[in-house]
């Protein structure tokens, strides 16, 4: 029996692959493919770039069993009258279910055709496919036009030789200071005074958004939320309302919202919230002593405290030191090679970015700011992806590779030997899947050691920049 041709139209896109995206990688994840599982016809064009065009053909057999699976699927569930579950003819059960089968095996058709064509060609595609022109045959065969993108080929030209400047800064005694002032900020004790609220203070209230009519909405109604004046965790006319009340006041506070609110419902409005102080509390910092080093980090004595704070600091100096050199040779590799990047590719790693709520926009852009943002974020999407290509580049030529013994030994480093062994830190982080962005992150710091031996570094005291 041939395939019947279904009477709809509709173009249907799968999602073929995974790309994870972040600063420390651009990785493709296809799916796992078997092409003998579907067997097909393919013409292969290259357009232009990385862009590719398949015409995919699934002959009338694989299409006909395909069909033939989700019929005796369907057969299985069904319920018609006259017949107990799953003992209608077949005949009946496509009669009944005939579209709902006819797009179940053409999603099916297109996903695995789509998946044995790329097989068939080695390709290896960097975002979905678009499809189109879908169509049957009258023999029962289906055809198809997939478009996608693959991973460029990339030839770097010039990787050495590059000249840098390395910013040399110091670490100051104002600089130990002002760690000092914010590890006893962070100890702080809260002491409730009787007095008017002001900047720094820590303020306990109640509030209640009033509706138009004045009346509390008290399914609303927030109790003992604690705020710290000046820190802008609240909405500006808020934190300023709150300023100046005293413990046991009650007010009600015009509250604006911001156009770009994450609630669409309050974007641009104006409401009004009855607060109620319950404290007043201000900060109550301990002594710069003896039993305030020891509390920190069981130092002896402040000069011991401050001994250690300052070799943080320098630690830090360093390693911003060595992110800024790293990236400036990998900025002056992207202006000496020409490195092509594929629109899909920086279309998805936008659309993570923007959505990820885990992301620096906590996946929160209007949708009305949608286009401007990802035109302000497009340059920097696309020199993450030129960086990706470049460091995976150098990798590969160089053969630049973790040994177990370098996994190891880095494992050691940054765990406590006394409380777990290196093989039992190992087995958890291969179950959390962390071993590999560790193995990872020390790739990358072998091609960045790697891109620094072969550059000029040239140190400038942060002063004369």
């Amino acid at each position: 029996m041939a395939v019947r041709p279904w009477g709809f139209e509709s173009l249907l896109s799968h999602q073929i692959d995974r790309i994870r995206f972040a600063d420390r990688e651009i990785a493709t994840v296809a799916e796992v493919i078997q092409p003998e599982t579907l067997r097909v016809e393919v013409e292969l064009e290259e357009l232009d770039g990385t862009r590719r065009e398949l015409a995919v053909r699934v002959p009338p057999e694989p299409a006909e069993r395909v069909r033939e699976r989700y019929v005796r699927r369907f057969a299985s569930q069904a319920k018609l009258k006259g017949f107990r579950k799953g003992k209608a003819p077949a005949q009946l059960v496509e009669q009944k279910y005939g579209d709902e089968i006819g797009q179940e095996v053409l999603k099916d058709l297109l996903r695995e055709g789509y998946q044995s064509a790329l097989a068939q060609e080695e390709l290896e595609p960097v975002a979905p496919p678009e499809i189109s022109d879908v169509r049957w045959l009258p023999d029962g065969s289906l055809e198809f036009t997939a478009t996608l993108d693959v991973e460029p080929e990339i030839t770097l030209d010039r990787v050495t030789g590059f000249r840098v400047e390395e910013t040399v800064r110091e670490v100051s005694e104002e600089d130990v200071d002002r760690v000092l002032e914010r590890l006893r900020t962070d100890r702080a004790d809260w002491r409730p005074v009787d007095r008017p609220a002001r900047e720094g203070d820590r303020v306990v209230f109640d509030s209640v958004p009033l509706d138009d009519e004045g009346e509390p909405m008290e399914s609303e109604r927030v109790e003992n939320h604690q705020v710290e004046l000046g820190s802008g965790s609240l909405l500006p006319d808020f934190e300023e309302g709150l300023e100046g009340l005293e413990p046991g006041e009650r007010t009600d506070l015009e509250v604006g919202f911001p156009e770009d609110h994450p609630n669409e419902e309050l974007r641009g409005r104006t409401r009004t919230f009855r607060v109620e102080v319950d404290a007043v509390k201000e900060r109550e910092l301990p002594g710069l002593d003896a039993a305030f080093a020891g509390e920190v980090g069981e130092f002896d004595s402040v000069e011991e405290l401050r001994s250690h704070v300052r070799g943080n600091l320098e630690e830090e100096i360093a390693q911003q030191s060595r992110r800024e050199v790293n990236e400036a040779i990998i900025d002056q590799i992207i202006e000496a090679n020409r490195i092509e990047v594929p629109e899909t590719m920086v279309d998805r790693y936008l659309a993570n970015m923007m959505s990820d709520r885990r992301g620096p926009m906590e996946g929160r852009v209007p949708p009305e700011k949608s286009d401007e943002v990802r035109e302000v974020l497009r340059p920097g999407a696309e020199r993450a992806i030129r960086r990706h290509y470049i460091l995976k580049h150098v990798a590969e030529s160089e053969g630049l590779e973790v040994e177990e013994e370098e996994l190891e030994a880095a494992l050691a480093e940054r765990i406590d030997t006394e409380e777990m062994s290196v093989n039992d830190a190992r087995r958890r982080l291969e179950r959390s899947g962390d071993l590999d962005d560790l193995r990872f992150h020390l790739k990358m710091e072998k091609v960045f050691d790697w891109l620094r031996e072969r550059s000029e570094i040239e140190p400038v005291p942060a002063e004369n920049r």
